[in-house]
């Protein structure tokens, strides 16, 4: 299990270029995890970290996700943990619905599904300072097959 300090470089490439290609603005700052597809340990912390410069501006948050065409689920839940720079934690559960009701899955890929999955909208942190998201599955299968990668992106949603 990789955290976010040890991203591999492919990751990294697929996350610039995602970045570049998507609609609307670039991220402000973004992370990656690798998991294991063959199986996500719910005590496998995925750790990301990201810096806010700008305190005023508002921010939307956003998860992406590749997990395997054979994921046995149609959604996915997660607990994830934001720690702000001066060590207070905030703590949420998302819902991340994967697939339509018919099983076609809402992401793009044939083998590898890429997904993106709104967090939050409109955010204003109240520190500068570096932010740390702590990510785990909360599955009731455990380890969790098929997910590959967990990205994480900070767009400014403040006009210049």
């Amino acid at each position: 299990m990789r955290t976010a300090h040890s991203i591999f470089p492919l990751s990294a490439i697929l996350l610039a270029l995602w970045a570049m290609t998507g609609c609307g603005p670039a991220p402000v700052a973004a992370d990656a995890v690798d998991l294991d597809p063959v199986g996500w340990m719910a005590t496998d912390t995925a750790v990301m970290e990201f810096r806010v410069d700008h305190p005023d501006h508002r921010h939307d948050l956003q998860f992406g996700l590749r997990h395997g065409a054979d994921y046995p689920f149609s959604n996915l839940y997660l607990f994830v943990q934001l720690e702000y720079p001066n060590g207070r934690t905030l703590t949420d559960t998302l819902e991340c619905p994967l697939a339509a009701p018919d099983g076609r899955w809402y992401g793009e890929g044939s083998r590898w599904i890429d997904q993106r999955i709104g967090y939050k909208r409109g955010v204003a942190f109240p520190l500068e300072g570096d932010y740390t998201l702590r990510v785990v599955h909360a599955m009731r299968r455990d380890p969790l097959p098929g997910m590959a990668e967990l990205r994480f992106s900070l767009f400014d949603q403040t006009t210049p």
